[in-house]
């Protein structure tokens, strides 16, 4: 970019040095300030046109048409070839404004009448324009782009002796044609202007606001001209057209600017409406609201069940057929997956800028509201998993209590009750009562066995002494159907971590016997890599059918893998064995 502003800038000032170099007196500043506008403005705005992508194809047109433009200096040299070469520029002056006129804004010529209109034109300046310079002995004397007079270089592609009679009639019909081609411009302005949606529309129409009285002031100097009418008036009506030319490449930078404007204020009033709905129906609302399309449909795919809704909520058959006068244009994500379709006005797609950016705005809003569900759910599993979790904490609390009245708390009344038997044998038969007494001394061992094993039953001893594949391994040991333990580089971790995979792989061990009844074996695997511990329960037995509702062992195992960040997935096949795969992360 810098380099193209750079030799923008250069061909701009030496195109103003040529012009005004070959003029005389006050002509100089005159013919110079015209140069700087002719060359400057496509320059300018064309820069200003590349930093939009969607204009950008339109900008290179306007550059390349800009440097071009400054070949028109040459007329105002006083050797023949290169003033030549400016009065031929003159000429393509004109096309190139038509060019630009059925480019803008995108940079592409529609097809039909406007393809029709181009190819015309070019048709007419290279046969009655360029087609007949070797047949002009001399180029009209003393206009805007070459102020000589009586002393203007001969034209260095003149080829014959004198110039042809019929020459003059020939110019009659090339200007007859220039003007019916105005009219298809002026038809073909109107026509796009008609069918464009809002934000094109009020690009628009200064742009063809000033085409219009560009063709207007032609048309007006050829026919004034044709008329014979006074030089003076001719050069007037030349200076208006010419200038005017300078006011459309003017419009064409603001007409860019309000698109650009009106773009992010649309988008502004699209975003704050997005963010304040509640609902499907609201987005469509929105979008009806800030596009003034009342009939646009946002259709929405979920991703649970894979199908297509509208706003409504009604579900609706993949790929849509719209109706007629109707389009479809879909968003996703980078991976080609389709979220969301508009079905809308097709003249939406002459405004890629705008169907993007609303777009992307409908897509972002449909992913937040799907992550806000989202999280819900997960708020709400969480919820719910904790309420599962402090059932079964109330559930073992009232085992141990349960345990402690009915074992230790029992035996160790009954030892308070002997205690006391032992103290009055004491007193009166002191050979008994030391009997007695030795006999308490059993009974609280045997009253610390009881309370060694109740604490065992919260987490096994061997599982807090040697640790998890040691206590998975006496499990193993203890069960009826045969359990093989593989356990690679496990180290230690803490209890809630270990217990949490112990009692998973206890209950999963359980599952298997208990409902695995043609399991030949059991495999537990335990694995530890350096971000997590992995685990899982493995048999060959009948398998089941996999469902949404589980028991409550099933939700005691998500639970206690859950609650320490782990993960925990069931796989069964039926026929086929279950398997049971959990991971750990252990930073």
């Amino acid at each position: 970019m810098p380099i193209v502003e750079a030799l923008g800038a250069v061909l701009c000032v030496a195109a103003v040095i040529v012009a005004a170099a070959g003029s005389k007196g006050d002509a100089a500043f005159g013919r110079g300030l015209l140069e700087a506008l002719i060359v400057g403005t496509p320059i300018i705005v064309g820069v200003y046109a590349l930093r939009a992508p969607g204009n950008a194809r339109f900008g290179i047109a306007l550059l390349a048409i800009g440097f071009f433009w400054s070949f028109t200096a040459l007329g105002q040299t006083s050797a023949s070839v290169p003033y030549t070469i400016g009065r031929l520029a003159t000429w393509c002056v004109f096309p190139c404004v038509v060019y630009l006129l059925l480019a803008f804004p995108d940079g592409r010529i529609a097809p039909g009448l406007d393809r029709v209109v181009l190819v015309g034109m070019v048709g007419v300046l290279a046969v009655l324009f360029l087609g007949t310079a070797p047949l002009v002995e001399a180029y009209p004397p003393k206009t805007l782009w070459a102020t000589c007079t009586t002393d203007c270089p001969a034209n260095a592609l003149f080829v014959l002796d004198h110039q042809p009679a019929w020459l003059p009639r020939l110019i009659l019909v090339r200007e007859w044609a220039v003007e019916v081609l105005w009219l298809g411009l002026f038809w073909s302005m109107w026509r796009r202007w008609r069918a464009a949606t809002l934000l094109p529309r009020r690009a628009m129409g200064p742009v063809f606001a000033a085409g219009a009285f560009l063709g207007v002031f032609h048309i007006a100097h050829i026919t004034y001209r044709q008329l014979g009418g006074p030089t003076d008036t001719v050069i007037a009506l030349s200076s208006a057209w010419t200038l005017c030319i300078v006011g459309v490449c003017a419009t064409f930078l603001l007409g860019l600017v309000r698109r650009r404007t009106m773009l992010a204020r649309t988008l502004a009033t699209l975003g704050a409406a997005l963010r304040t709905s509640g609902s499907s129906a609201a987005v469509r609302n929105a979008l009806a609201t800030a596009l003034r399309d009342s009939t646009i449909e946002v259709l929405f795919r979920d991703r649970g069940t894979r199908e297509w809704r509208d706003t409504s909520g009604r579900p609706v058959v993949w790929p849509v057929s719209p109706a007629a006068g109707r389009a479809v244009t879909t968003f996703g994500a980078e991976n080609c997956t389709v979220e969301v379709a508009l079905v809308h006005d097709p003249a939406l797609h002459d405004d890629p800028d705008l169907l993007d950016g609303v777009g992307g705005m409908v897509l972002a809003a449909w992913r937040h509201d799907r992550t806000i569900a989202e999280l819900a759910g997960a708020m709400s599993d969480l919820e719910e998993s904790r309420r599962r979790l402090t059932e079964a904490a109330d559930i073992e609390r009232v085992r141990i209590q349960r345990d402690l009245h009915d074992g230790a708390q029992q035996r160790l009344v009954a030892l308070r009750i002997r205690l006391g038997l032992a103290e009055s044998q004491l007193e009166t038969d002191p050979a008994a009562g030391i009997v007695a007494v030795r006999e308490l001394g059993f009974e609280a061992e045997r009253a610390l066995d009881q309370l060694r094993s109740l604490a065992h039953g919260v987490y096994p001893s061997l599982l807090t002494d040697h640790g998890l594949p040691d206590a998975l391994r006496s499990l193993a040991r203890e069960a009826p159907l045969p359990i093989r333990v593989r356990a690679d580089d496990v180290t230690r971790h803490p209890i809630e971590l270990e217990s949490a995979v112990y009692f998973t792989c206890a209950e999963a061990i359980q599952n298997a016997m208990k409902h695995a009844v043609t399991a030949s074996a059991i495999w537990v695997t335990l694995r530890q890599s350096s971000t997590a511990l992995h685990f899982e329960v493995r048999d060959d037995g009948v398998g089941f059918v996999a469902t949404e509702r589980f028991g409550r062992g099933m939700r005691n195992m998500y639970d206690r893998i859950e609650a320490v960040g782990g993960n925990l997935a069931v796989e069964a096949i039926p026929g086929r064995g279950t398997l049971v795969v959990g991971s750990i992360d252990l930073h």
